[in-house]
């Protein structure tokens, strides 16, 4: 307190001038128009600065997250790396011909809804990329969900936090499948069904695409059980599934488009027909 006192007195020119300023800008704001209107436009340029200043430090810190995120991912990427380097040569000869049927590319995220019923984020990427409808969206090896509309440079892709959304997936250990949809309630949380009550489960079990859609391919991963109970009068079970994606967080993906895909659709459209 003493050393307050002493810094008000050591200084009292200085504080009885700014409060003499601020009661002359006062009386000319009230009484002037065009000083007022200069000064509004003053403040309004000094928030602005301060703002954009906010902003700059915001990204600047969810710029090393995303930098930790990429340092993990390229950690990742090294240890297959070793792994590989450990299969036969048939074995690389397989990882090769399956990554060789898919095209990868990279897109950042512009808009992303997770707080609706059926939400929808849109991708800086779009025809002018050679992207389509129907490709599956992930990052990291984790499904984001899927293209929808497309236009000259931006894609909307379906979230997996959509109602309408019906998804193939499977116990990854096991290989039962069923399908997986968000019930519009917790956004981290999915429900899956038409799995067999005798099915080998238990808390903690990875939850995969199936590959059976004609759209996603296999194995991405989208989550963890976290609770199963049988459903009442019948056979199946109904799981909850913890997703392994952040949707209120999440800014980079990965569109993987099948290069097979289009004959695949083909055959199936003619069985059916």
């Amino acid at each position: 307190m003493k050393r307050i006192i002493k810094i008000l007195i050591d200084n009292h020119v200085f504080f009885v001038f700014i409060i003499l300023l601020i009661i002359s800008l006062n009386f000319l704001m009230k009484h002037n128009f065009i000083v007022e209107t200069r000064l509004s436009k003053i403040s309004l340029e000094l928030s602005g600065l301060v703002f954009n200043q906010e902003k700059s430090i915001k990204d600047y810190f969810r710029l090393k997250k995303l930098n930790d995120q990429l340092l993990e991912e390229q950690k990742n990427l090294i240890n297959q790396i070793e792994n590989l380097k450990k299969n036969s040569v048939s074995d690389l000869l397989k990882i090769d011909s399956i990554e060789s049927t898919h095209i990868i590319t990279q897109a950042k995220i512009v808009k992303n809804t997770w707080q609706k019923k059926n939400n929808f984020l849109t991708v800086d990427k779009g025809k002018s990329d050679q992207i389509s409808t129907y490709l599956a969206v992930a990052n990291n090896n984790n499904l984001v969900g899927m293209t929808h509309t497309i236009s000259e440079n931006f894609t909307t892709v379906i979230s997996l936090l959509n109602t309408n959304w019906k998804v193939s997936a499977k116990i990854k250990h096991s290989g039962h499948y069923g399908t997986l949809n968000w019930k519009g309630r917790e956004f981290n949380m999915m429900e899956l069904v038409d799995i067999p009550k005798n099915a080998p489960i238990k808390i903690g079990d990875t939850i995969v695409t199936s590959g059976y859609s004609n759209t996603l391919p296999e194995g991405l991963h989208i989550g963890v059980v976290e609770d199963y109970h049988i459903e009442e009068k019948t056979n199946f079970l109904k799981i909850s599934v913890k997703l392994f994606t952040d949707f209120t967080s999440i800014q980079h993906v990965y569109i993987i488009d099948s290069k097979d895909q289009e004959e695949r659709l083909l055959i199936e459209k003619t069985l059916l027909n």
